[in-house]
Formats: C-alpha cells, sequence, structure tokens
C-alpha cells in the first residue's frame, strides 16, 4: 500500500505551468464523497425527535449523540495526517470511503442508542482518515494562487451536503415512513462514489517525480513543535465549535418548539445555514485573495458571531429565523477556508500541510464535543433548551481574540517562511 517514493522527502512543490484541468475531476469525485459524509453527519439534528419517540433518546442522550461524532473526529484527526500520510493516498481513500458505506448501513440497523452511537463513531473515524488525504490532493493539484479559492470550494461543497441533508433527510423520512432509508441510500450513494474513485482517482505524478530521492524523510509531526503559531489557529475555532455543534444538534428540537413548526419545517429551516455557508466559504476565500489579506476576515467573522446566534433564539417566526440562519451560515463558513489556507501560505511540506489540517481537526471537535453535551445537560437538569442555546451562543469570540496572534500570510502580508 506504501507509494514507491515513501522514503522521499515532503518538501514544498509547485509546478510553473498552468493550472491542470484535471485537478477539477479529482476534487470533484472527493467533493461527491464529502457530501454524503455531511448527510450522515447533519441528519442528527432533524432525527433526534424521531428517535426520542422510537428507540427512548433521552436529552443527555442526545447530548451524547452531537458530541460523539465530533469526538471521532478530534481523536483521529492529527493521527491519521501524521500516519495515514506516509500511505498511497488513492488507496487509503479509496478504504476508508469503503468502510464509511458499511458505517453508514449499520445505522439502519440500530435498534438501540448504543448501536446508533457506535455506528456514529465508526463513520467519522473514517471520514477522518479520508479528510486527511483530501488536503494532500489540493496541494498536488493545484497551483498556490488557487489554494484560498480551492479551499473555499472545499468547505462550499461541504454546505452543500449540509442543505441536502437538512432537506432530503427529512424528505425521505416522510415518504418512507421511517428513518432507516435514509442510511441505505448514502451507502448506496457512497458505494457509487468509491466505485468512480478507482477509475478517476489519480496523483499529479508531475509534483511525485520533483522529490529529491537521495533525502531522508522527517517525521512531519515536528512541525508542530517548530512552528507554535499552528496551535493558535487550530484554537481559535474551539469557541465556535462548541456554539456550531450545538445548534446543529438542538436547534431543531427548539425550533419545532418555539416556532411551533413540523420536522420537514424544520429541516427546511435549517437549510439555511449551509445555503449561506455556501456563499460564505465562496466569499471568504475570493476576498482574501482579492485584498491580499487573511486575518480581517477571521477577526470581523468572532464579532458577528455572537451577535447573530443571540439574536437568532430571540426570534418568534420561521421566515425572520431563516433569514438569520443565513446569515449565521455565511459568516460561520467564511473562515475555515481561511484558516486552512494559512498552512499553504506558509510553504510547508504537503505532509506537514496535512499535520496542520489535522490539528484544526483536532482542536475543533474539543469544542464540538462540550457543546451538545453541556446543552443538553442544562436542558435535562432545568427543561430549558433555551437557556443552553443562550449559553453558549457568545463563545465565537475566541476566534476574534485569537487573530490577534495570529500572522498575516496574505500575498500582501510578510513573507510566510520568514515566521
Amino acid at each position: 500500500m506504501k507509494t514507491e517514493d515513501n522514503n522521499l522527502p515532503d518538501k514544498q512543490v509547485h509546478l510553473d505551468e498552468a493550472q491542470k484541468p484535471y485537478a477539477w475531476i479529482v476534487m470533484g469525485n472527493l467533493w461527491a464523497i464529502d457530501i454524503a459524509n455531511v448527510l450522515v453527519f447533519m441528519s442528527i439534528g432533524v432525527l433526534i425527535p424521531i428517535w426520542r419517540e422510537e428507540i427512548g433518546l433521552t436529552p443527555m442522550q442526545a447530548g451524547v449523540m452531537g458530541s460523539v461524532g465530533f469526538l471521532g473526529f478530534g481523536m483521529m484527526a492529527l493521527p491519521a495526517s501524521i500516519w495515514l500520510t506516509k500511505y498511497n493516498p488513492k488507496v487509503v481513500t479509496l478504504i476508508t470511503t469503503l468502510g464509511m458505506a458499511i458505517a453508514a448501513l449499520m445505522h439502519s440497523f440500530s435498534y438501540t442508542v448504543e448501536m446508533l452511537i457506535l455506528s456514529r463513531f465508526s463513520f467519522i473515524v473514517l471520514a477522518s482518515g479520508r479528510l486527511a488525504m483530501q488536503i494532500i490532493f489540493i496541494q498536488q493539484w493545484f497551483q498556490p494562487r488557487l489554494y484560498s479559492i480551492a479551499n473555499g470550494l472545499d468547505f462550499s461543497i461541504r454546505s452543500v451536503g449540509q442543505a441536502l441533508a437538512l432537506i432530503i433527510v427529512p424528505t425521505i423520512v416522510v415518504l418512507s415512513g421511517s428513518w432507516r432509508p435514509v442510511y441505505i441510500w448514502i451507502a448506496i450513494y457512497m458505494g457509487m462514489c468509491s466505485l468512480l474513485w478507482v477509475f478517476l482517482g489519480k496523483q499529479n505524478s508531475e509534483v511525485q517525480s520533483r522529490r529529491d530521492p537521495n533525502a531522508p524523510q522527517e517525521n512531519p509531526g515536528k512541525v508542530l513543535f517548530r512552528k507554535k503559531v499552528l496551535w493558535i489557529i487550530a484554537s481559535s475555532q474551539i469557541g465556535v465549535a462548541c456554539t456550531f455543534a450545538s445548534f446543529i444538534t438542538f436547534y431543531p428540537s427548539y425550533s419545532m418548539e418555539h416556532l411551533n413548526i413540523s420536522v420537514s419545517k424544520a429541516g427546511l429551516l435549517m437549510s439555511a445555514f449551509p445555503l449561506g455557508g455556501m456563499l460564505g466559504s465562496i466569499f471568504g476565500g475570493v476576498v482574501s485573495q482579492k485584498i491580499g489579506r487573511r486575518k480581517p476576515i477571521i477577526w470581523i467573522s468572532g464579532i458577528i458571531l455572537p451577535l447573530l446566534y443571540i439574536t437568532l433564539l430571540n426570534l418568534s417566526d420561521m421566515y425572520s429565523s431563516m433569514v438569520a440562519l443565513l446569515f449565521i451560515g455565511a459568516v460561520a463558513m467564511s473562515f475555515p477556508p481561511i484558516l486552512f489556507t494559512i498552512p499553504l501560505d506558509m510553504k510547508l511540506s504537503p505532509r506537514e500541510v496535512a499535520v496542520a489540517g489535522g490539528l484544526n481537526r483536532t482542536l475543533f471537535p474539543l469544542g464540538a464535543t462540550m457543546g451538545p453535551f453541556i446543552v443538553g445537560s442544562i436542558q435535562e437538569s432545568s427543561g430549558s433548551l433555551f437557556l443552553g442555546l443562550m449559553l453558549v451562543s457568545p463563545l465565537p469570540i475566541t476566534l476574534a481574540l485569537a487573530s490577534l496572534f495570529i500572522p498575516e500570510t496574505g500575498p500582501k502580508g510578510p513573507q510566510a517562511n520568514r515566521m
């Protein structure tokens, strides 16, 4: 399974010629897999009310369900970026995608809360391994001038998956009279994506051939000690993650009670968040490249998000809530592509970039794991979902605070390799 150049160094290599069109085919296939990944991840919010009735899910267990997905990312993201990147990224992607299809199918055969939690955790662990490969393909196939754009599209496609999850999942439930077919269809879709990847998935051979065969291989994890700023970048999202995970887990239930709407309408309402996210992901990357700066989008998002979340909880009709969620999605997804672009600006090696991404996906779930657990605990003890969600709403301010210490690596900022 290891590549032939397994002992070759991971120094940064950039091609000087025009952008290769095949990059869009490779990434298109990976983005198709991303959609299925998000379908499973985002389905939880609209299904929690059904699971309460069918298998007796308690508020505390609902919080655990929301947390365990992020916990899987947190546990596996960094180890995967260090160890799995030693192997052929095409093969690792294929194996993990097939595993995700099996884990998705396991959901449909779960008749207890414990089985649901195990299925979700297994799916997320495999998804974490696959995502460690995705950032390598971005660096292999895209020119540096397109890094922020590619990362913006990367997150925008995930927003598409979120929107589809919040629209398709309730629709399948209503049409079939059960939530179980949702995961059967996702498993079939992922099986088809795996088959396409066998034929379409490729590494950029020109990048591979530029490596020096005589240089020793370094442990990419050492970059976390050499570039300590990576810890600030990754930890900036902890508060954002806590609030985000709490709202995607519990706001559908809150909206059904507070706005007196059905499950399908709650799914439609929540779809405004990823629709805004699609715009924000592209907007963030494009504007950052246009102005030549990374930091403004980061600190502005950290100031605006707390205000938007608090406003959302105090709205009393579906349409104004939908507008608020649209803005929240746009702001919340405008900065992640920037945070993932900064390590590329710093001209780290492919495996070091994967490690930086792994650290992001480790510390983000740290906050995301705490959020649903905290809100679920408050709801169970006080009976108030509003109180729990209100307490986590100001936490995205961590993004603005961390931006004070993050260096400017954009085209008009200091040279990244001097940091």
